[in-house]
């Protein structure tokens, strides 16, 4: 541990929970003789830009050890699955091992095995916003390791948002994969700190340890995308807010060059857009663009819209971004209509997506931006 905190010192970098169990040979030495999953994706490195499937599984080989058993969330261990996708099982390129899914119906497969495992190492990137599945699919998955009497390990990471919180805790009712924890919908969270929250011990004699990560200081690689539509860091400032976006008829950008960094609509009114959205005060600035997306119903068609991007120096604040595009969005665009949820079940998609229903009838009752985030807080 004191060479990678002096490696550390040097070059600055920012450390994670994976970094920190990779240098701790005592620990490395005890999973060598035991077999070892692990649930991840190739969007976690080392921070010298090494794949978590491969580093963990060559250091432990390296020790002596046996091949290790990989899982997976949404999105697939490469990262190339679209949201909500059924992700099947395969094999990973970078160690040539059978991966196995652990989702396929929007929650923790059924049918997915831990096998013989003796210990489940976890180790995903979340993005700060409750209804992004990694660190609910992550919880379920140490909750029933544990019942079965299998150790877990947690590589921590930080929260790429920061410690701040926006928004309300979920309705009840409205748990699921998407409102999967009692937080509020911008948390402030380490994905440790948020299995914290609703892990019970399983048996006497399985234990739980978490590797923390730095939560300040410079990574030592480029951007990598935690999720395939999350391809620039300003998309993640911004996803809080735009995400709503997917319960509507409004295209947030996905499929474009400007994923989740876009507004975009047939005959949207993009010079009143940016104007408004200049007086909101939510950290971020935004210009008229032409956005094409390669998906949805307007594939290929050049769509007038605004381009969106965080400001330097000013405090982010991505779900009031989100509500007040909604509100102008609800009163000045005629075409604007709240998606239903899918697969014929009743109601509309916002409601499960943000974990609360009071937001939609808000809106629809004409209540400003302002006093929907007031009332929240």
């Amino acid at each position: 541990m004191q060479v990678l905190e002096q490696l550390n010192e040097h070059k600055r970098l920012a450390l994670s929970g994976l970094d920190r169990l990779l240098s701790d040979n005592e620990t490395i030495a005890g999973l060598a003789k035991r077999q070892v999953g692990l649930l991840t994706n190739h969007a976690c490195t080392t921070c010298e830009g090494v794949p978590t499937s491969r580093a963990l599984n060559n250091k432990l080989s390296d020790a002596g050890g046996g091949p290790i058993r990989l899982f997976t969330p949404e999105h697939g261990i490469q990262l190339s699955m679209r949201a909500g996708a059924a992700v099947n099982h395969g094999l990973d390129p970078l160690t040539g091992l059978p991966v196995y899914s652990l989702y396929k119906h929007g929650r923790l497969d059924d049918d997915a095995t831990f096998g013989h495992i003796e210990t489940l190492v976890i180790d995903l990137r979340d993005v700060g916003v409750r209804c992004y599945t990694y660190a609910a699919t992550a919880a379920q998955a140490a909750q029933k390791a544990l019942e079965q009497n299998i150790d877990v390990i947690v590589c921590d990471r930080a929260n790429p948002l920061g410690p701040g919180a926006e928004g309300p805790c979920p309705e009840s009712e409205r748990r699921s994969l998407l409102a999967y924890f009692d937080i509020p919908f911008v948390h402030g969270h380490t994905i440790s700190e948020l299995l914290a929250t609703c892990i019970t011990q399983g048996k006497d004699d399985a234990s739980y340890l978490v590797y923390p990560a730095d939560i300040a200081g410079q990574a030592g690689l480029g951007w990598i995308p935690p999720s395939p539509a999350l391809s620039h860091p300003d998309a993640v400032a911004a996803y809080a807010g735009l995400v709503l976006l997917e319960a509507t008829n409004i295209s947030e950008g996905r499929g474009s060059s400007a994923s989740f960094r876009s507004v975009a609509a047939p005959d949207l009114d993009a010079l009143s857009l940016t104007a408004a959205l200049a007086e909101w005060n939510t950290g971020f600035a935004a210009a008229p663009a032409v956005i094409t997306s390669m998906g949805g119903d307007q594939a290929g068609q050049p769509l007038p819209g605004i381009q969106i991007w965080p400001q330097r120096n000013m405090r982010k604040k991505p779900l009031s971004l989100g509500i007040h595009l909604l509100s102008w969005l609800r009163q000045e665009h005629s075409d604007f209509s709240w998606l239903p949820l899918q697969k014929n079940k009743s109601g509309s998609a916002i409601d499960n997506l943000f974990g609360h229903s009071d937001l939609r009838e808000k809106l629809n009752d004409g209540v400003s931006a302002d006093q929907i985030m007031a009332a929240w807080r």
